[in-house]
């Protein structure tokens, strides 16, 4: 009687487990390449226990094998891992302990009593009183283990204890399978009372987790927009909406992360933003990843210098995290805060205007926050005209070709050109590149943009060397897009052999950032293009972001000196750091080509300094192609 009792109650307390704490289906378990190479270093582990420690390790003298709780959880352990278990005869409790003791097995008996001399006591449940766990003794590896617990560790406690009922029905039919029938048959009357309302209580738990599920972010954790909805519906009211503040945040270079270092490295960027934004709002504000890889933040606004300062917190947080010296990259933020109006509760207009905000923070910009304001709902109208426009104005040959010359210092002779492009929008008239690129970058159709101006440069080309008039090497700028895929390479020479142009006459500017955040990929661009026959400059050198021990490893043909390098050159230090640059350039076969030349002034300094182009409004301003062949040809006849 006394262990039909026990059964019973036993199969009792797992029936009102099911129906108060039923579990959340179990997360899938995926081994990673180093938890494979762990299994596959230690494929059999050694487990000694007690024949006699009913139900969680007994000894089934009928099957010759060991059975009880522990056993079965080892079972799910070898189906998540694929560890094999060997269980070795013993004699009782003390001889299970010594083969631990002794270094014979890896893992021993189901009491917690942290021995001395084991490595760790793994505790399972308490279960009326009792300890139930294994030992894990010094002969077992560290990863072993960790990985062992790990699998454990999708096991729940209600799961356990279903086991235990399990394996007292188990034990009961091995000694008495009369009264083990009657204890069934009894325990099938209290299940049959309750499947009612375990039905129900698993039913109203699938719609709890179902609705969790599709308010969580998967990669996250945290809420998504939905889960957002779901607490700002009930907590932001009318009377205190104007007391927050909308932000909207992304990793600018996410797509780039992503692109050059793969999806797993862009995916834990976000999981510790994730993190490190959630240690730097308060209890009553809100966290949220939107499906467009956009953080929402909704925070409490007291005063703009306060959100300032906030914000600026956590660009400085992650820039010491993200700094080149302990990271392959850097991880730059945009941020857009929308401070709603008093009646506005609509969360997707207040979403719309953070992220509006967001997008006229420039790539270059010192300072990565934007508010909305008027200025940005006049120009989100403004660029969505532009984006509508794009197509058709392609299609009417709308964007020009301009070129500025670059200018020989020795003989003041022109050298070559920076292709260069203007908008004639019958809308507005002649648009310069700085209004309408950033809107194109930011739409994505910079890539379609930029191959269709190179293919335009190509025409022109062709048809001045078919003509038999002059030309000389133009430089072409691409956005930062196209240099994640070495494939890039080969579109573009695919191209200038189309049109019948040697690459020689085409030199490809590629930005100091780039080479700085990303070496490996750039290097093998580069000397990809190079060997297809282009020549290579280093724009934008001096701006603070590669080294010089980066330009050995680079086929490079010009360093073309940052405009603001140029600004003070009556400054005996700039002189000698210009001298020094084009020194280093001159030794590694490289011509120093200096942008922004605006006075004869700058022109004769940097001439003395051995530099050996010059580009800027002293010379001559961008110009369209024709007027540029025109100069040529008169140059040519002087």
């Amino acid at each position: 009687m006394k262990k039909r009792f026990l059964v019973l109650s036993i199969i009792c307390i797992l029936v009102m487990s099911a129906i108060y704490g039923y579990a959340a289906e179990e997360q899938t378990f995926v081994l990673t390449k180093e938890e494979q190479a762990v299994v596959a270093s230690y494929p059999v582990v050694y487990v000694a226990l007690d024949r006699n420690s009913f139900p969680f390790e007994f000894y089934n003298y009928a099957e010759k094998q060991y059975e009880g709780v522990v056993v079965r959880i080892l079972d799910h352990v070898h189906q998540l891992t694929g560890f094999q278990f060997e269980y070795l005869k013993t004699k009782d409790f003390e001889q299970a302990l010594q083969y631990g003791f002794n270094f014979q097995a890896d893992i021993t008996v189901s009491k917690v009593n942290r021995y001395a001399g084991f490595m760790q006591s793994r505790q399972l449940v308490k279960f009326k009183g009792y300890d139930v766990g294994m030992q894990f003794t010094q002969r077992m590896p560290p990863d072993v283990a960790a990985l062992i617990n790990r699998a454990i560790d999708t096991i729940s406690e209600e799961d356990i204890k279903t086991i235990i009922a399990s394996e007292a029905v188990q034990y009961e039919k091995m000694f008495n399978r009369t009264e083990l029938r009657v204890t069934i048959a009894l325990s099938a009357v209290i299940f049959a009372i309750l499947t009612v309302a375990m039905i129900l209580i698993i039913y109203l738990k699938y719609k709890e987790n179902k609705n969790l599920f599709l308010n969580t972010d998967s990669l996250t954790g945290y809420p998504n927009i939905k889960g957002m909805k779901a607490v700002t519906d009930v907590s932001i009211s009318m009377l205190n909406i104007s007391t927050y503040c909308m932000v909207n945040l992304v990793v600018y270079n996410l797509n780039y992360i992503r692109e050059v270092y793969g999806y797993t490295e862009a995916d834990k960027v976000q999981t510790d933003i994730a993190v490190l934004l959630d240690n730097h709002i308060y209890n009553n504000e809100i966290l949220a990843r939107a499906n467009n890889d956009d953080f929402i933040l909704l925070l409490q606004f007291t005063e703009r210098e306060e959100m300032i300062g906030r914000l600026s917190n956590i660009v400085e947080k992650v820039n010491e995290k993200y700094n080149l010296k302990n990271s392959d990259y850097p991880v730059v933020l945009s941020i857009g805060i929308y401070n709603p109006k008093y009646e506005e509760l609509n969360m997707d207009i207040l979403m719309q205007k953070s992220l509006q905000a967001r997008q006229f923070v420039k790539e270059k910009d010192d300072v990565r926050y934007k508010f909305y304001d008027d200025t940005v709902r006049i120009m989100t109208v403004e660029e969505k005209l532009m984006q509508q426009e794009f197509l058709a104005s392609m299609e009417k040959d709308e964007f020009l070709i301009y070129i500025q010359p670059k200018i020989l210092l020795a003989d003041n002779s022109i050298y070559g050109g920076e292709i260069l492009s203007r908008w004639y929008n019958p809308r507005r008239g002649l648009i310069r590149p700085g209004e309408y690129i950033p809107v194109f970058e930011k739409s994505g159709i910079i890539t379609t943009f930029d191959m269709y101006m190179f293919e335009k440069a190509c025409q022109l080309l062709q048809q001045s060397l078919k003509e038999g008039r002059q030309v000389v090497p133009v430089s072409v700028n691409f956005a930062r897009s196209h240099f994640a895929n070495i494939d890039f390479c080969d579109r573009i020479f695919a191209i200038a052999t189309q049109y019948e142009v040697s690459p020689n006459y085409l030199n490809i500017e590629v930005t100091e950032s780039l080479i700085a955040e990303n070496a490996k990929i750039m290097k093998d661009i580069v000397n990809k293009l190079k060997e297809m026959g282009f020549t290579i400059s280093l724009d934008d050198f001096g701006t603070g972001y590669s080294s010089f021990s980066d330009l050995p490893n680079f086929m490079l043909d010009y360093l073309k000196l940052d405009r603001s390098m140029i600004y003070n050159l009556e400054d005996s230090k700039t002189k000698k750091m210009i001298k020094g640059i084009t020194d280093l350039a001159h030794n590694m076969d490289s011509l120093i080509i200096c942008e922004g030349v605006e006075t004869k002034e700058q022109a004769d300094i940097l001439r003395s300094l051995d530099c050996d182009i010059a580009q800027g409004y002293y010379y001559y301003q961008p110009m369209p192609y024709e007027e540029f062949e025109k100069l040529l040809q008169s140059k040519q006849i002087d």
